[in-house]
C-alpha cells in the first residue's frame, strides 16, 4: 500500500471531503443550465460544532476513523470563513496514518481562502498550505519550515493562476451537500484550484435507505468524480451517500479502485449549537 494512495484516500474521503490539497475558469452546469452561487441556498445544512466520525476500512481490513469537523469561524485577511476539518487516524501493521487537512471557506460569494495539508503517512511527511488570493486570481504553495517554525513561499509555485470562485476538495464536499440533488441530474464545475482537478462532477443517482453504525438513514446517491484520480477517479465509480433531510450528512462513502475498496460508514455525529448562516 503506497503512500500516493493513502493520501488520496484521506484527501478525497468523502467526496471530496466529502471533505482537499491546490487553475481553469468558473462554471458550473446542472442538465439544461447553469449552476452558480445561487444554486446553494441562504442557510448552510451545518454548524459550528459539528463533528461526525466515521469507520474506515481498506476491503475487509478496519483502518481506523475518519472525522469531518466545522471546527470555527476565522478571519483569513479580513475576511470571515468557516474552519473545516477533515482528520484521519488509523493504520495497519507496519503502517499508520496520522492527518490532518484544513480548508477555510468563505461564503457569499463561496470560495476557499486557505488549504492546509498536515500528513503523517507510514514514512511519509507533508506539512503544506495553499493561499488562495481571490482578488489577483492567484494560488501560492507554502511550506512548512521546522527550523524556523513558520511557513515559507514555495519557490516555483508562486502567484499560480486560478479561477474565481476557487476550491478546493473539502470545500467542494460541503458545497456539494447544498445542491438541490435532484435524482438524474449531473452537476458540472470548474472550480478547483489545481488545473488537473477540472472537471469536478457530481451525478445523483439516486434514492437509498442504508443502515449505517450511526443509524438507518433515507440517502440520496451520488457519485462525484475529480480529475486528479484517487478515491473519486471515474474507473472507481465512488458512491456518496448523503441523508435525505435538513442536515445532509455525508452517511457512507464506498469506492472500487486498482489498489482496493476502500469504504467509511458514519458512527456518531455530534450538532454545533450554533446556528450557521451567511
Amino acid at each position: 500500500m503506497s503512500g500516493p494512495f493513502f493520501r488520496r484516500a484521506a484527501i478525497l474521503l468523502a467526496v471530496l471531503a466529502a471533505s482537499a490539497a491546490g487553475t481553469p475558469a468558473l462554471s458550473g452546469q446542472a442538465g439544461e443550465g447553469m449552476v452558480d452561487d445561487g444554486a446553494f441556498p441562504e442557510v448552510v445544512p451545518f454548524r459550528i460544532g459539528d463533528e461526525a466520525e466515521y469507520s474506515m476500512l481498506l476491503g475487509p481490513v478496519s483502518f481506523g476513523r475518519m472525522y469531518l469537523r466545522v471546527e470555527a469561524r476565522d478571519t483569513i485577511r479580513g475576511t470571515p470563513a468557516y474552519r473545516l476539518t477533515m482528520e484521519i487516524k488509523g493504520g495497519v501493521p507496519f503502517y499508520r496514518m496520522d492527518d490532518r487537512t484544513v480548508s477555510w471557506l468563505a461564503t457569499a460569494p463561496y470560495r476557499s481562502l486557505r488549504f492546509e495539508e498536515i500528513l503523517k503517512q507510514g514514512s511519509y511527511r507533508r506539512h503544506r498550505r495553499w493561499e488562495l488570493d481571490h482578488e489577483n486570481l492567484t494560488a501560492t504553495r507554502e511550506d512548512w519550515d521546522e527550523e524556523a517554525g513558520a511557513y515559507r513561499p514555495h519557490r516555483r509555485q508562486r502567484d499560480l493562476p486560478m479561477p474565481p470562485g476557487a476550491l478546493d476538495e473539502i470545500s467542494y464536499l460541503f458545497l456539494i451537500r447544498t445542491l438541490p440533488l435532484e435524482v438524474g441530474r449531473t452537476y458540472e464545475f470548474n472550480r478547483h484550484f489545481e488545473e488537473d482537478g477540472n472537471p469536478v462532477i457530481v451525478e445523483v443517482l439516486r434514492r437509498e435507505r442504508i443502515r449505517v453504525p450511526a443509524g438507518t438513514f433515507e440517502t440520496i446517491v451520488v457519485r462525484p468524480i475529480i480529475q486528479t484520480g484517487g478515491l473519486f477517479a471515474e474507473e472507481g465509480e465512488a458512491e456518496v451517500f448523503i441523508s435525505d433531510d435538513d442536515r445532509r450528512l455525508v452517511v457512507q462513502i464506498k469506492s472500487r479502485m486498482r489498489s482496493g475498496a476502500v469504504s467509511m460508514y458514519l458512527r456518531d455525529f455530534a450538532s454545533g449549537a450554533e446556528d450557521v448562516d451567511r
